[in-house]
């Protein structure tokens, strides 16, 4: 009797690609929105599109008419993070991308983070990000696997929910996500670092919005990470001497750089690197506290000594 030749042989059926949810709040941004979700439907992935319109009316609709996704209009303002939820709670993939309207995925991202997951046990996989104005921030080569401390830091950067793919089954165990001022995405690293650990594609693979207007830019932004120090006091307790204190500092650090964003000079910028050299003295609070009393100009080159020695 011969052997079956080749082309008798049964087919072999391709592996099963897991479907990624990609979830986009948007709220007034129709000259973003459409450039956003041409960056998902372009990924090398299989996707679905969920848009999540948080004007409370209808504001994106004519924008997200003219593509195949799922619209979701929600009937009055809630703020990202309700948003976030309800476009996770109708999600189908297995793995979760939030991602902000202002931002766009470069060629790749998907596939390569999906690769990274199937082949580790974490559950949450970020990148780096490439700003508007050209600059790059890449991942910090410490910050993975066990990233609870770095988190409780908030010094995650450039981790945010534009550049994380979460596996659906960890992001379930933190829905609903909390309402906090200024939207801020690092109640959610917190959560999710409790339960899984973060790895990470050491490349720029989120192109990334300088928007004015920007809801994460806001006053309330400062007010929301204050209240994460309180609300986690436990984790805070029971994490290494110093890391409370690392999160005050970054936090007053970046209220600092806020208050100096429209103005040449600023004391209440002054005060706020004073009160983050306080809270954890060292060279990274100091010189910033010393280039802010020179205001713009000073923060402006302090920034360019840092580029050229990195």
């Amino acid at each position: 009797m011969c052997p079956p030749s080749p082309d008798d042989a049964p087919a072999t059926a391709a592996p099963d690609v897991p479907l990624v949810s990609v979830v986009i709040p948007t709220y007034y941004r129709n000259d973003r929105l459409g450039g956003t979700i041409e960056s998902v439907a372009e990924q090398d992935h299989p996707t679905e599109i969920i848009v999540v319109d948080d004007s409370g009316e209808g504001h994106a609709e004519p924008v997200v008419a003219e593509f195949d996704v799922t619209y979701l209009d929600l009937d009055r303002n809630r703020g990202s993070n309700p948003a976030r939820t309800m476009g996770a709670e109708r999600a189908t993939g297995e793995y979760v991308q939030f991602l902000d309207d202002d931002d766009r995925l470069l060629p790749g991202k998907l596939a390569r983070q999906v690769d990274l997951l199937e082949g580790t046990e974490a559950g949450v996989a970020y990148c780096g990000m490439t700003y508007e104005d050209g600059r790059t921030v890449l991942p910090d080569s410490t910050v993975r696997g066990d990233v609870l401390e770095s988190a409780l830091a908030f010094a995650m950067s450039p981790c945010v929910t534009s550049t994380m793919l979460i596996d659906r089954e960890m992001l379930d165990g933190v829905l609903p996500l909390p309402d906090r001022p200024g939207g801020d995405d690092l109640g959610l690293m917190i959560d999710l670092a409790r339960r899984t650990s973060f790895e990470f594609v050491d490349d720029s693979l989120v192109r990334r919005g300088l928007i004015d207007d920007s809801r994460g830019k806001s006053p309330g932004l400062i007010r929301g990470r204050l209240e994460i120090v309180r609300e986690y006091d436990d984790l805070y307790r029971a994490a290494s001497p110093g890391v409370r204190a690392d999160a005050l500092a970054n936090t007053y650090r970046l209220e600092g750089r806020m208050q100096l964003r429209d103005r040449r000079w600023s004391g209440a910028a002054v005060r706020s690197f004073a009160r983050a050299c306080y809270h954890a003295p060292s060279i990274r609070t100091a010189v910033p506290l010393g280039a802010s009393l020179f205001g713009q100009p000073g923060m402006d080159a302090m920034q360019r000594v840092y580029q050229l020695t990195r």
